[in-house]
């Protein structure tokens, strides 16, 4: 009888017992581990985690568990001190910052935004947990324009974010080797006819979308938000969210009809399922964590 080999994995400041040749994220999952994740098919990115026994990024969805691993959910980055431009309340739970610094990010990188008070009494691990991953917001060559939600930060972190006033500074980490503000042109969605569809949590980022989109293909065909679930899964049966497809494929007229989908927990092969019937083949949909 063959005895199953155990192997830690430290996540931060966890530590989970696995096993030899089980995938990286389910098992993560399985024990009660907030690991964020999307399609579950390495094309989000929504699971990146980095690997620093081997000082490298890694897709957990995507990774086979063959040795003890010690891993974190921030990647190195550079960080620099940014001032902030504007601030403006969108609503009670969001805020639009934009922020002038030593950038080149554009729509669709991601930043971490620190909201720690840099006190010198606070230790470093402390002021990371401060750090706030956010999507860039702003077209190629502007400032950098970035929203945080109250939902995704702590309650202290939101009362100092509703402080902030213009020509603060905030610290800001930048990604560091990869190509920025590729997002859209890598989808290739030139002169395309496009919809995007979010989860509920992402319904803020509706006119940015519209906007980003508009700049590379004049076929923006509307957004459409999933009905708010414990299972997002569920949401993919919703009569309005077919109704909607099919009247974009109707305004298509023939031409393949490009979905993105901006949200997480929700698998390649769950999309599959939904968009079969409505002959869109799995190329034309696009996942944005």
């Amino acid at each position: 009888m063959m005895v199953s080999q155990t192997l830690t994995i430290e996540l931060d400041d966890e530590q989970f017992e696995t096993v030899l040749g089980e995938n990286l994220l389910s098992s993560l999952l399985y024990q009660g581990a907030d690991v964020r994740y999307g399609c579950r098919a390495g094309a989000c990115g929504a699971c990146r985690l980095y690997d620093a026994s081997n000082c490298e990024s890694i897709l957990s969805c995507q990774t086979t568990i063959t040795s003890a691993m010690s891993l974190t959910r921030y990647t190195p980055a550079e960080s620099s001190s940014f001032s902030i431009i504007s601030h403006n309340s969108l609503d009670d739970a969001s805020i639009e910052l934009t922020l002038l610094g030593p950038s080149d990010d554009s729509f669709g990188d991601r930043v971490f935004v620190s909201l720690s008070s840099n006190e010198p009494s606070e230790k470093s691990s402390d002021r990371q947990a401060h750090f706030h991953e956010c999507m860039a917001l702003n077209s190629a060559g502007g400032p950098l324009k970035v929203v945080l939600q109250k939902e995704h930060v702590s309650t202290e972190d939101w009362l100092r974010a509703l402080a902030l006033s213009a020509d603060d500074k905030l610290e800001v980490q930048l990604s560091t080797g990869i190509r920025k503000g590729r997002l859209l042109f890598e989808m290739d969605l030139a002169d395309a006819p496009v919809v995007v569809i979010s989860s509920p949590d992402n319904t803020i980022f509706e006119s940015y979308w519209r906007d980003a989109v508009r700049d590379f293909t004049p076929r923006f065909l509307g957004h459409f938000i999933l009905f708010d679930n414990d299972d997002l899964t569920l949401s993919l049966a919703d009569d309005a969210l077919i109704t909607f497809l099919q009247g974009a494929l109707v305004d298509s007229e023939g031409a393949p009809l490009h979905i993105i989908y901006h949200g997480q927990n929700v698998s390649a092969k769950d999309w599959a399922m939904l968009l079969r019937p409505l002959r869109i083949h799995p190329n034309q949909l696009h996942f944005v964590r």
